[in-house]
């Protein structure tokens, strides 16, 4: 036997000549070592000519492939069962791959589904960093790829499909069952009620993106040549229920009066733009008072100097009705900077935080200044910084506005089903109702317009009328409570002040109260 090394490959040239084990031999070296030794095919057909990169043995009734992987870094092989002929045409296709692609395809083929997991998860982490996406959108990915990562951990799976490429459709049908009978808890906390998904569709869509991504060559590229992702197609079948969208959202006009009758000064300024505006509930914790413009406007945007953007990256600007603007006015009448929404210990006076007032250029660049004391900073650490200085400066967060609504719906017994989001839901409904045209709708939601190329052409000029129209149509009877509430709030806080100070004088010039 002579040992050759050619290309980076080490081989044995066996002989051709089959060599009968002695029959009474009994070990299993001389009984089957003809059977299964390696041979190496040298000679082609006339007109063939021979793979360059890629070895090709005949092993018992089937070929094997042997070449050097630079992308794994190791010598692979590949079984190809059928004739000489399909043995030539894989070793082509793999020759073609390493040339343009310097990996065969094949180098990860036995990655274990931890590893996929963790690699997937790294790659969102770095497009966060880089701004593509949110570090939000990567702890929703996150938490959706930790459900497969116990179902794949359970022995029967784990040993039925110990790699990512054994993944298949019976793959898919067991994880749907794993699920559809998955008891979680509602709001993520591990004391609260469990109960079974609404819905898996978001989990696996997440799972099919991570198996697109390591299936494409120029990400990923962890997947062997002609690879079908199971999670793809339409023979996955939602088992969640459309829902009926006849009748009213779960929060009426009726309701909002009566919620409003319930605001304070403090929730009666946190409130009115998500009433009247549908805001996202998060969108009001990154307002600033430079936002309300001399000509009523308030002006909702993206901050990227502070690491914010909206969802849907979208800015919009909203037209403020006059009860509206006069709450946000005077809520803050001796600055004209800092956050335009405030915690409540800030909003009423008993705290100061360090960084109150600072205009959005003085906060950008205190969130510049803190940024670079972290070497390499993430996005994540990014956020982290940015939340801290927003919460020196007064900010809220989600957290306040939800404590806040539920406070007020509980003393109004309003029915758990009713949530903070369908103040979203009735201003949709109530501008539809009022004869808005869609693109309008669509802008003052913030959802993308159209993808269509007439969008281009198209501009929202009567934007202010059309807002007005409709709200004079829907809102009036919340108009008049927010106005009549505003008038009870400042003559409770004016009377307040006469029983406390009676020797001061009270008249309209001296006396400089909150618009409530």
């Amino acid at each position: 036997m002579m040992v050759r090394k050619r290309n980076g490959i080490r081989s044995e040239d066996f002989s051709q000549k089959q060599v009968e084990p002695d029959a009474k031999s009994s070990t299993w070296c001389e009984k089957y070592k003809a059977k299964h030794r390696w041979i190496r095919i040298e000679k082609f057909p006339d007109g063939i000519k021979p793979p360059q990169k890629v070895r090709i043995y005949r092993q018992n009734d089937y070929f094997r492939l042997q070449f050097w992987d630079p992308a794994a870094k190791k010598n692979l092989t590949e079984r190809v069962d059928g004739d000489l002929v399909t043995a030539i045409f894989h070793a082509r296709e793999i020759e073609e791959r390493l040339k343009h692609f310097r990996s065969s395809g094949l180098g990860r083929g036995k990655l274990k589904h931890q590893s996929l997991l963790d690699l997937y998860q790294s790659h969102l982490q770095r497009r966060a960093d880089a701004g593509e996406i949110d570090p939000k959108t990567v702890r929703r990915y996150a938490s959706a790829l930790e459900h497969y990562r116990f179902f794949i951990q359970q022995p029967l799976i784990s040993t039925a499909y110990p790699s990512i490429t054994n993944v298949n459709r019976d793959l898919v049908l067991h994880f749907q069952t794993y699920l559809k009978n998955l008891q979680v808890s509602s709001n993520g906390h591990p004391n609260t009620q469990k109960q079974t998904m609404s819905s898996t569709d978001y989990v696996l869509d997440v799972v099919r993106g991570m198996y697109i991504w390591a299936a494409d060559p120029d990400c990923g590229n962890l997947m062997p040549s002609g690879f079908r992702n199971p999670f793809q197609g339409k023979a996955r079948q939602s088992a969640s229920v459309a829902p009926d969208l006849f009748g009213e959202p779960d929060i009426t006009i009726p309701m909002v009066v009566d919620f409003l009758k319930k605001c304070d000064s403090y929730q009666l300024h946190l409130f009115v733009l998500l009433i009247f505006y549908g805001l996202r509930a998060s969108e009001p914790c990154f307002l600033f008072r430079e936002n309300l413009t001399s000509d009523g406007w308030l002006k909702v945007i993206c901050l990227p100097q502070i690491s914010y953007t909206t969802k849907g990256r979208r800015d919009k600007r909203l037209p403020l009705l006059e009860p509206v603007r006069a709450i946000l006015e005077g809520c803050s009448e001796n600055t004209e900077t800092g956050l335009l929404i405030r915690r409540r210990n800030v909003f009423e006076g008993s705290e100061q935080p360090p960084l109150l007032d600072q205009s959005l250029d003085q906060l950008t660049k205190e969130y510049s200044r803190r940024c670079q004391k972290t070497a390499n900073l993430t996005a994540e650490q990014g956020m982290q910084i940015r939340d801290q200085l927003l919460h020196d400066a007064g900010g809220i967060k989600y957290d306040h506005i939800e404590n806040e609504f539920h406070r007020l719906a509980g003393q109004l017994s309003w029915p758990a089903k009713a949530t903070l989001k369908d103040f979203r839901h009735l201003f949709s409904t109530a501008m539809m109702n009022a004869g808005m045209p869609e693109y309008y709708r669509k802008y003052l939601m913030g959802h993308a317009v159209s993808k269509a190329a007439i969008t281009n052409y198209t501009h929202l000029d009567q934007l202010r009328e059309r807002y007005l129209e409709a709200s004079q149509r829907q809102f009036q009877p919340i108009i008049a409570a927010v106005i009549k509430r505003k008038a009870e709030l400042k003559s409770a806080t004016e009377a307040s002040v006469r029983s406390t100070f009676p020797e001061m004088d009270h008249g309209p010039e001296s006396t400089h109260l909150r618009a409530g």
